[in-house]
């Protein structure tokens, strides 16, 4: 058995999923494929990452053989490489990038079996029902299976006709164990993470971590968090850290200024994947208060690292990781001062009762591990071979 797997741009979480698939298949003695888009982290710059890359890669545009690239290049060159692999299943990210429909024309028409990886639900933006038939009908009808993030993006596929007993769960996965180990060693010895991260405040902090989009929803939080420093007396109140960039960057430093939260809300920009662990393990708590996100993946880094969580009811992983008064806190997103009293409820915990949270949180992400994202891919493969 020959998988073959496809992302666009493999990352760390990707890395770490696709490790744990290889593993299990040398296991069975079955063969694994890789293959990315480009290698082009322009978007995503993930850090040094070759050190991870332990299994069979293709990638289809390598950033060295091209000034620039475009996902149709990519669609163009894939099925020469399908060609060449010669997969026996393909798992495909999802079913809107040209080189996603081109993968499923090519095992349509080679009757290769196929696996969409998908975190859609159905909140995720306006939908007419009519467009969402004919999505279905077009691509989303054709493939074999499905590896989903949870149940709400189940329940987005079931509610289009999919079948219920092809659907499994695992795709929104990180490495733990890495969040975890590397909050920890911060915590242990602090006076090394602040010297390994010296933009790491000086005072306690809520991390956000994301990119500065409208959709993403950070000046709204930071409009709260004004609010609540006020109400909790500055003196008291926690920082603020917003480690991403993006092009809500400038708004939001104008609001900084006019909200006189250049000493409390500090903005150091992309930190990768190799630091991030350091932000984590010296935060208070973690804050995700995105108006529209499919998962977001941050939230199993958080809940790795041992975080409370205080998240929008909008993020997808929210539906799955937090649970409310628990390990977290959940708002509406477009309600500053529900987000406010968030802020407020999880700083006037006892320490204690935040430690229990953030344990919690690490119980909780344990059910979406590399190696769920592993176990999904074998129970829809193992549902392919009873149907054909």
């Amino acid at each position: 058995m020959h998988i073959v797997v496809i992302f666009i741009n493999i990352g760390s979480y990707h890395a770490a999923r696709l490790r744990a698939v290889y593993s299990a298949c040398q296991q069975k003695g079955w063969s694994l494929t890789a293959i990315q888009a480009t290698d082009n982290t322009l978007q995503h710059p993930w850090g040094y990452l070759e050190q991870e890359i332990t299994f069979p890669l293709k990638t289809i545009l390598p950033q060295a053989s091209t000034a620039i690239y475009t996902e149709e290049q990519a669609a163009a060159l894939l099925p020469s490489c399908l060609d060449n692999l010669q997969p026996d299943v393909v798992v495909i990210p999802g079913w809107g990038f040209s080189i996603s429909r081109t993968a499923l024309s090519w095992c349509q028409r080679h009757r290769i079996p196929t696996i969409v990886m998908s975190e859609t639900k159905w909140d995720d933006e306006k939908r007419q029902w009519w467009k969402e038939k004919l999505k279905f009908w077009l691509y989303i009808s054709k493939f074999d299976a499905a590896l989903v993030g949870g149940e709400m993006h189940r329940d987005y596929l079931i509610k289009l006709g999919f079948p219920q007993e092809r659907i499994f769960l695992g795709y929104d996965a990180v490495d733990n164990d890495y969040f975890a180990k590397q909050a920890q060693l911060a915590r242990f010895d602090t006076a090394a993470a602040r010297r390994r991260q010296p933009k790491i405040p000086a005072r306690p902090y809520f991390i956000v971590v994301t990119r500065l989009l409208k959709r993403k929803n950070v000046y709204r939080l930071v409009e709260a968090f004004a609010i609540y420093r006020q109400q909790i007396g500055e003196a008291q109140a926690w920082d603020l850290a917003i480690c991403g960039n993006g092009e809500e960057e400038a708004a939001i430093r104008n609001l900084i200024l006019e909200k006189k939260l250049y000493n409390c809300v500090h903005l150091p920009g992309f930190i990768n994947y190799q630091a991030i662990g350091d932000w984590y393990g010296l935060a208070n708590a973690f804050v995700h208060p995105a108006l529209q996100e499919p998962w977001g993946l941050v939230v199993n880094e958080a809940c790795a690292a041992g975080l409370p969580i205080v998240s929008s009811r909008l993020v997808g992983a929210s539906y799955e990781l937090v649970k409310d008064n628990d390990n977290g806190l959940l708002f509406d997103p477009e309600r500053t001062q529900e987000m406010t009293q968030a802020l407020l409820t999880i700083h006037r915990m006892p320490p204690d009762v935040r430690n229990k949270m953030g344990k919690l949180s690490q119980k909780i992400v344990t059910k979406f591990s590399p190696q769920s994202f592993a176990d999904g891919i074998f129970k829809a493969i193992s549902t392919i071979k009873i149907l054909n």
